[in-house]
């Protein structure tokens, strides 16, 4: 037995293990490429029994793909991992069939295969030191001597060593392997659930993972509708991959000009959306404002390059500022709860009556984003409207002349 046999060489040996193990850790510990640990544990088998013929690290997990690359056969260069000439070998096989803490081993002037029940001084040509996961083999450690070097129980306590350390460093590596794959699997989901979530909503869970405060509160906000005209037409007309791909240019680059302007797209219809623009008053009304006028040229653009292919695309925009209802929105039913982060009350109701109004490609403002851009932006007075369950006439103006 493992213990037996280190027990009765402990006093011989315990400084040379010492040293072996602290050289071997050295090296290791500065070392992050797992197979670079491996093969430098594979490598001291040499270094700490020089006359030893042969030393193989056998790598037999079907997941060491996916944490270390294979190892070249120390023997034969031109191997790979020593699979072809050593996993089928007789006693690498017996070494898996055995239990976990029983290495094989060949002694002298033998084929018989035995396990390590021994004397303290019996010898050995070859050993085979199965590395296990509880019962999941992941590699064996195979060692052959000289013929005329045979492995005594001092080396065979220090190959035993060695190949703990082998165990550790492949069970590190496949620990840090699968929470690395995690990690990049959560990257990915996140990544896709990100196009979904208002930058808003993902400031306040970075700021605190933990507890993240989606409380509604009362802010100073600005307001924009957006709506393309006669997307009913469109969609009748054009084939619906067609359509899409027409929704996706346009919207992408709104969503980008949105986003420079510190606005935050809190919901999407296949021909509309509504943006949500924070910060203190003149701010916020100056971004939702730079921001249409933005979109209206972008429009144009797109429109010229797609002349011959499709219908120019009109867009109709609204705003309105003041003070908001903003904040997560929960829905409870029996599939579950949704939320939704947004802007509520008489000032976003108001935006969407604005923007319903607009024609033509025209971006009407509300009175008071009036007040706060009159300094900073052109301004064509459309005199006052009425709008449905809004009970006095509203004074509105637009940011383009001529509509």
């Amino acid at each position: 037995m493992w213990e037996k046999v280190i027990s009765a060489l402990q006093q011989d040996i315990y400084q040379t293990r010492f040293e072996n193990l602290l050289r071997v850790s050295r090296k290791i510990t500065s070392c992050l490429n797992i197979a670079d640990i491996l093969e430098i544990i594979r490598d001291e088998v040499k270094v700490t029994i020089p006359d030893v013929e042969e030393a193989c690290l056998i790598l037999l997990d079907p997941d060491a793909i996916h944490y270390t690359r294979p190892l070249h056969c120390t023997v034969k260069k031109e191997q790979i991992n020593c699979h072809l000439c050593k996993k089928g070998k007789a006693i690498v096989r017996q070494a898996l069939e055995m239990p976990v803490a029983s290495p094989c081993l060949v002694p002298p002037q033998t084929e018989a295969i035995q396990r390590v029940d021994f004397d303290t001084d019996s010898t050995v040509c070859e050993v085979a030191l199965p590395i296990y996961d509880g019962t999941k083999p992941l590699a064996v450690l195979n060692v052959v001597a000289r013929e005329d070097r045979p492995l005594g129980d001092r080396d065979l306590v220090l190959l035993k060593d060695l190949a703990e350390l082998a165990t550790n460093a492949i069970l590190n590596a496949k620990k840090y392997s699968a929470i690395a794959q995690e990690k990049l699997t959560l990257e990915r989901i996140l990544g896709h659930i990100r196009t979904f979530v208002p930058e808003t909503v993902q400031r306040i869970i970075e700021k605190n993972p933990d507890a993240p405060e989606f409380g509604r509160v009362e802010r100073d906000v600005s307001i924009l509708f957006l709506d393309i005209a006669d997307y009913t037409r469109i969609s009748e007309f054009f084939a619906s991959d067609k359509v899409t791909f027409l929704v996706e240019k346009y919207f992408s680059s709104y969503l980008d000009i949105i986003y420079s302007r510190n606005g935050d797209v809190n919901e999407t219809a296949g021909d509309g959306l509504m943006a949500i623009f924070q910060g203190d008053e003149e701010t916020n009304a100056l971004n939702a404002a730079i921001a249409a006028t933005e979109i209206r040229r972008r429009t144009l653009e797109i429109n010229k390059e797609l002349t011959g292919l499709f219908f120019p695309v009109v867009v109709n925009m609204g705003i309105n500022s003041g003070i908001s209802s903003v904040g997560i929105n929960r829905f409870s039913g029996i599939s579950g709860t949704r939320t939704t982060f947004t802007a509520s009350g008489p000032v976003t109701n108001l935006a969407a009556r604005i923007a319903s109004a607009a024609r033509d490609g025209d971006i009407l403002v509300g009175p008071e984003t009036a007040r706060r851009i009159k300094n900073q932006m052109m301004l064509f007075d459309r005199g006052s409207m009425h709008f449905k369950n809004v009970q006095e006439p509203v004074h509105v103006y637009s940011l383009v002349p001529g509509v």
